[in-house]
């Protein structure tokens, strides 16, 4: 069995605002991985690593560098969910690879959709576990990478120097929950991240979720409450991040989930959509401890959201979005939850009659808080990103076609492209004014902001671009 060591990018920890939270990804696949009997450590450097390192990148390598050699693992597999993850992975792996032939894999979202050209540029990283990792991670630490053409899911590169895609298979379902003896320090942690599913059903055009899990998958009964009663043992002060790309679906699903969840001192916040969830799932999860759900609404006019692959074209299930967003907001505001509304707009396609249209919704939902006190809706107007592996990145020509235009226009895997122009009459300037009126509607209460502001992480530590190598 090879000794497999799993790490994650770190976050920045001096003088910045946030909280402090593990890796999902990694203890997710340590514990998967342990309960298989594999000769696994999980290492986060963002409270393992001297905090003076953490704002240098230079010191953070330094240091992992140092840790890496004194573990001296067989294989170093390195968490790369986003670009800023990639350049991290890229980087260390170009730091170990001075030192020794160690095999260096990525694996994540990012990874799974860049893996082809970041092994043509990246010759330091051995290979790229695509989709689903567990299977892939269970042969390396059963093999390394001895025999690659036997690892699911693997990206390598052959002896003529193009790169190989092995098939990657399904996670086959587990009752075993996560080990938090694998995080080191658990009482550095403010917020906690939790899985109680996997996967989403759908796959909107902005969305990566499907490049590692394309079904939605619930976790059994033995599994959530094996992570539970884990998750209970932690401070109470501990922040709960519940980041299911759909809570509590179905209904059924969601009072269990409540049940079990009223059984832990800890407050936490949901993600979900909102026509998936009612206004009595809200009241539900408000008894068992939740005080904030994130709702990716992205769009609240019917041809945005069809052109986002949001929803599917006809009157009535715009009109179920619709009002299951109003819904969803007052009921969140009765029980004292606080509702965080994400928007995209202008997405592709969308004109000035869309963004006028949608900030009078906006504005509608921001009058439901008027009157209340420590809760309101909040809005995070952000400009969407086009994410390699995303339905959106393989449909140049129809976004062209509707006059979007993303910036850099010429992004490389370690580049992040957001949408600039979204049509012929909705450019730069009028996204920019947009996204500011949105922000204008939320309130300037400091309990609302507080209570916001305790579901923020710190940002990652930012490493340098890397340039193409020959």
């Amino acid at each position: 069995m090879s000794r497999l060591l799993l790490l994650s990018a770190p976050l920045a920890r001096r003088a910045l605002p946030g909280g402090v939270c593990p890796s999902l990804s990694t203890l997710t696949l340590g514990s998967w991985l342990r309960s298989r009997g594999a000769d696994v450590e999980v290492f986060d450097p963002s409270v393992a690593l001297d905090a003076e390192a953490l704002d240098s990148p230079r010191q953070v390598l330094d240091a992992l560098v140092a840790h890496i050699e004194a573990r001296d693992p067989e294989v170093v597999g390195i968490s790369c969910l986003s670009t800023h993850e990639g350049r991290f992975g890229v980087a260390l792996a170009a730091r170990l690879r001075e030192l020794s032939d160690r095999p260096v894999v990525l694996g994540g979202v990012w990874a799974s959709a860049l893996a082809e050209p970041v092994l043509r540029r990246c010759p330091a990283v051995s290979a790229v576990v695509c989709g689903a990792g567990e299977p892939g991670a269970l042969a390396l630490a059963r093999d390394g990478l001895a025999w690659p053409a036997g690892v699911p899911g693997l990206a390598w590169r052959a002896p003529d120097g193009s790169v190989v895609h092995n098939p990657w298979a399904r996670v086959p379902p587990s009752d075993a929950p996560l080990d938090l003896g694998l995080l080191a320090r658990l009482a550095a942690y403010d917020i906690f991240p939790w899985l109680a599913s996997r996967g989403c059903p759908f796959h909107c055009g902005f969305c990566t979720e499907r490049l590692c899990s394309p079904d939605f998958m619930a976790h059994s009964a033995a599994r959530v409450e094996g992570d539970l009663a884990a998750i209970g043992a932690l401070a109470p002060e501990t922040y709960l991040w519940i980041c299911d790309p759909l809570f509590g679906v179905p209904a059924s699903r969601n009072a269990w989930l409540c049940e079990r969840l009223a059984s832990v001192p800890q407050r936490f916040l949901a993600e979900s959509r909102v026509d998936v969830l009612r206004p009595e799932d809200v009241a539900r999860m408000a008894a068992a401890g939740c005080d904030m759900i994130y709702f990716g609404l992205e769009a609240i006019t019917q041809a945005s959201l069809v052109r986002l692959g949001k929803i599917g074209p006809g009157p009535g299930r715009f009109r179920r979005y619709l009002d299951g967003t109003f819904a969803l907001v007052a009921a969140c505001l009765e029980h004292d939850v606080l509702p965080v509304i994400g928007v995209l707009h202008p997405v592709p396609g969308d004109g000035p009659d869309d963004l006028a249209l949608a900030l009078e919704r906006l504005g509608a939902l921001a009058a439901l808080g008027h009157g209340c006190e420590g809760v309101a809706p909040c809005f995070h107007a952000f400009p969407l990103r086009l994410d390699a592996g995303s339905p959106f990145a393989g449909e140049a020509a129809a976004l062209a076609a509707l006059g979007a235009a993303f910036t850099p226009a010429d992004a490389g895997p370690f580049d992040d492209a957001f949408l600039s122009a979204a049509s012929p009459t909705v450019g730069p300037a009028a996204a920019t004014a947009f996204r500011a009126q949105v922000r204008a509607l939320n309130v300037d209460d400091p309990q609302v902001m507080t209570r916001l502001r305790r579901s923020f992480p710190r940002p990652y530590v930012q490493f340098e671009h890397p340039g193409d190598t020959p």
